[in-house]
């Protein structure tokens, strides 16, 4: 697999630091609200058991190995490029998944517990691995089903860095390739600092193959 280059390592610890910087400065045209990023039909929705069947689940997607690629956009201007390969294990309607990111300096680690409901929401807990190598302590993760997909949401940390704590919102669409692609959306305040766009591919084959 190919690691993210030099770069890499400064989006994981400079995106953080410039958006709390941009925070603080009043009337900054590149921090938006959260809300700028939100599509309404991926909102919580009253869905039943039935409106739930047929729809993305995580746990089946999952279940097994999988890589993903993408770029994350800091403030609305850096991008910088990351992959990450997962090793999930599905039983029933629960999924275990480590999601290991490989970056310059070395990989993180993020473990997701969750399971899936009978109505399609989500409830589970994620860990993630600082820049000092230490997990975080687990932090609650809720998710809901909507027409084209799955939001996970939650306050949690960056993979490889510090012990801000900040809002992410995870969006995902399956693709006819049979792909996922998730837009992420992380945020301080409810202000956006950052987004990403990534793709999921089943499988272990080279993360940065293919749509």
């Amino acid at each position: 697999m190919s690691r993210p280059g030099a770069r890499q390592n400064g989006w994981r610890r400079g995106w953080i630091a410039a958006g709390a910087g941009l925070l603080a400065v009043a009337g900054v045209g590149a921090v938006v609200s959260a809300d700028h990023f939100r599509d309404p039909d991926t909102w919580p929705p009253d869905r039943s058991a039935a409106q739930a069947e047929g729809a993305l689940s995580l746990p089946e997607f999952f279940d097994g190995s999988a890589t993903s690629s993408g770029t994350i956009t800091t403030a609305l201007i850096f991008d910088e490029a990351f992959t990450a390969t997962f090793a999930g294990t599905a039983s029933g309607n629960g999924l275990q998944l480590d999601e290991r990111f490989e970056f310059d300096d070395g990989s993180r680690l993020q473990r997701w517990d969750l399971a899936r409901l009978a109505d399609g929401t989500y409830r589970g807990t994620v860990r993630t691995e600082l820049s000092d190598g230490t997990l975080a302590p687990a932090v609650p993760v809720a998710g809901w089903t909507f027409a084209d997909g799955v939001v996970l949401a939650y306050d949690g940390y960056a993979p490889g860095g510090g012990h801000t704590l900040l809002g992410f919102r995870h969006v995902m669409r399956p693709l006819e390739t049979g792909n996922v692609r998730n837009r992420v959306t992380i945020s301080k305040f409810g202000v956006a600092i950052a987004s990403a766009d990534v793709t999921f591919r089943r499988g272990g084959g080279p993360a940065g193959q293919g749509a």
